[in-house]
């Protein structure tokens, strides 16, 4: 998505654009902000933030000769695309509104100044759509990384509910969502399949029959010791 030979812009109106992030929350509990992926996970940046450069902090953001600034897609899709590798799974996508100076290139935007509209969870670990979020262990100098959970894996954990997350940005109109979930498409339905009172059914057949054959066994028992 990079390249020298971008054009120089500058947007007074928001462009809309997607990225990956992980999701973070501060040490004491106030905050919620986002950290990138791969280079981008030296900084750790709010809902509404300016980018930095961390290697020149003279030159403009974006720079042609750097690859400074916050980075985003076109499309929602291309997003989403990045979080099947297996160091993304964790992510959560986002809708962001890029302003300011920036340089565009074919995938997406190199921008100045981003304030994030919506974050899309996706599934959790075990599969099952999350709901909360939980901390995975990681996380950097005052800030924990949390990771996107279900009720059923969250268990007695301490979580953070999709709404408290998005509270805590600072941003009133910031909204997190659930995700597509692109195997409910394949996901077997209760129209014709056995219910719980269908299997009930089966295990009570199966033991009359199986009764049925002990008082038969008795029968013959009986009728030998008669005989003898």
């Amino acid at each position: 998505m990079i390249g020298r030979n971008a054009a120089r812009e500058f947007s007074a109106s928001p462009l809309t654009g997607y990225k990956i992030a992980i999701p973070m929350i501060s040490a004491d509990g106030a905050t919620t902000a986002f950290s990138g992926v791969g280079a981008g996970r030296a900084r750790v940046y709010r809902a509404d933030d300016d980018a930095v450069c961390v290697n020149n902090s003279r030159h403009p953001v974006p720079h042609a000769l750097c690859q400074c600034g916050f980075h985003c897609l076109h499309t929602m899709a291309a997003a989403r695309d990045l979080t099947c590798v297996p160091e993304n799974r964790d992510t959560v996508v986002l809708e962001v509104a890029a302003s300011g100076r920036y340089r565009r290139h074919e995938l997406g935007l190199r921008y100045a100044h981003q304030r994030i509209r919506a974050v899309w969870i996706g599934r959790c670990r075990c599969g099952r759509a999350a709901e909360r979020f939980v901390d995975s262990g990681g996380g950097r100098l005052g800030w924990r990384q949390l990771v996107a959970c279900c009720a059923v894996c969250a268990g007695d954990r301490p979580t953070l509910t999709r709404d408290s997350f998005a509270a805590l940005t600072g941003d009133k109109t910031l909204q997190v969502r659930a995700d597509h979930d692109p195997l409910r498409r394949f996901a077997v339905t209760t129209d014709g399949a056995p219910t719980p009172r269908d299997g009930y059914a089966v295990v009570e057949a199966e033991l009359a029959v199986v009764n049925a054959r002990v008082d038969e066994l008795h029968a013959q028992v009986e009728d030998l010791l008669r005989r003898d």
